[in-house]
C-alpha cells in the first residue's frame, strides 16, 4: 500500500510540474504573439513606404513619417522578442518588463502625440492583453508552490 501511495505522490507532482510549466510556455507564447503582432503592424508602413518610393522620386512628409513609424514598430518588436526571450528564464519578470515598457512608450505617444494615440488601436489593443496574458500566467506560475 505505502508503494500504490508513493507511486500516485509522483504522479501528481510530475503532473503539477507540467501544469507549472505549460504556464511558462503560455506566458512565453504570449510574449511571441505580441512581438509578432507588433512587427505585423509594422508591415502597412513599410508597404506604404515602398509605394512611394516606387511612385515619386521625391521624399515628401508622408513618406518620412512612414519611415518613422516603420522602424518604430519594428524596434517595439525587436525590444518584445528579446523579451521573449528572456522569458525562458525569468517568465514573470520578462512579461512585467514587456507590459511596463509597451505601458510607458504609449503613455509617451499620449503625451507627445496625443492626435496619433489610437492610430493602429486594434493591434495595440491585441499586444496589450497579450502582454497580460503573459504576465498573468508568469504570476501564477512564480506563486504556485
Amino acid at each position: 500500500m505505502n508503494s500504490h501511495q508513493n507511486t500516485l505522490r509522483m504522479l501528481r507532482e510530475c503532473q503539477s510540474r507540467s501544469a507549472r510549466e505549460q504556464q511558462i510556455l503560455s506566458g512565453r507564447d504570449w510574449l511571441f504573439v505580441t512581438a509578432l503582432v507588433q512587427f505585423l503592424s509594422a508591415l502597412f508602413p513599410i508597404y506604404r513606404c515602398v509605394i512611394h518610393v516606387t511612385r515619386t522620386t521625391n521624399v515628401s512628409g508622408t513618406f518620412q513619417e512612414d519611415m518613422g513609424m516603420a522602424i518604430g514598430m519594428c524596434v517595439v518588436s525587436i525590444v518584445l522578442t528579446i523579451l521573449w526571450w528572456w522569458g525562458k528564464y525569468a517568465p514573470f519578470r520578462a512579461a512585467y518588463a514587456a507590459f511596463a515598457f509597451y505601458l510607458a512608450l504609449h503613455i509617451l505617444v499620449a503625451v507627445f502625440y496625443p492626435t496619433d494615440m489610437f492610430n493602429g488601436i486594434a493591434s495595440k489593443v491585441l499586444v496589450t492583453l497579450g502582454l497580460i496574458m503573459a504576465v498573468r500566467t508568469g504570476y501564477r506560475r512564480r506563486h504556485s508552490g
